[in-house]
Order: structure tokens, then C-alpha cells, then sequence
């Protein structure tokens, strides 16, 4: 599993504090661009399951289950670095086969696809350098 994700869209997830009587929720608004380091630190929680810390932008650290952490890969709304760039590799290919093919509509929609793309990398703090 990769350690380091970034944030692809906006969202609001619900923390709670890994108690059983889950008293202590609160929600954090998580940023484009922000990066979420999944931390070696795991815990068990009776009735709750696996969770893991992660630490957002060397900033703040919670927990969260493990299965919300796949659940919002899967949605697109986190994404590895290396994903990252795999897809902007191939949204630059499939631009070039919208441009061979004069397919106006397709290149327009790549286009905003990559731009969107190239802009969370550049919030990526080290953009540059890749984390692994």
C-alpha cells in the first residue's frame, strides 16, 4: 500500500475518537492538494476494526478506519503520487490521440482533466521531488 496521497477533491470527513461509545466526533474539511501520509501506527478498536493514523500536511495527525481510506481511493477523491502522475502521463497520451484524430470534444474534456490534475500536483508541497 502506498504511504502518501493527495487530495483530488474537497471533503468533509467525520473523525471520531476510536472510542466505543464514539463521543468525540467532529468534522475536518480536507483541502485539494493537501497530503494525507499514512503513518505505521495502527490500532484495533472492539466493534469499530482496524485504523490508522495519518498525518495531513505535517500538520495534524487523527485516525481513521481503514476501509473509509480504501473507500475514498476507490471514489477518486484521494489519490497517490505515483497514480498521480501515471495519470497525467496518460491523460497527455490520450491528448495527443484527440489531437491525431481531430476529435475537438475529446481533447477539450482531456484538457480540463489534465489541467485539473497538473493543478493538485502543484500544491503538493516538494512537487518535485517525490515522496516514497
Amino acid at each position: 500500500m502506498d504511504k502518501h496521497f493527495v487530495i483530488m477533491e474537497p471533503f468533509c470527513h467525520e473523525v471520531g475518537c476510536c472510542c466505543p461509545e464514539q463521543h468525540h466526533q467532529h468534522m475536518i474539511n480536507f483541502r485539494e492538494g493537501d497530503v494525507w501520509t499514512i503513518t505505521n501506527n495502527r490500532k484495533y478498536v472492539d466493534c469499530l476494526g482496524w485504523h490508522c493514523l495519518i498525518d495531513i500536511n505535517n500538520e495534524f495527525q487523527f485516525f481513521i478506519y481503514v476501509d473509509d481510506i480504501h473507500e475514498l481511493h476507490i471514489k477518486g477523491s484521494i489519490c497517490s503520487f505515483s497514480d498521480l502522475d501515471l495519470k497525467i502521463n496518460y491523460l497527455n497520451f490520450k491528448i495527443n490521440e484527440a489531437l491525431d484524430a481531430q476529435n475537438k470534444e475529446a481533447f477539450l474534456s482531456l484538457s480540463n482533466k489534465l489541467q485539473h490534475a497538473q493543478q493538485v500536483k502543484s500544491k503538493i508541497p516538494n512537487a518535485g521531488e517525490q515522496i516514497f
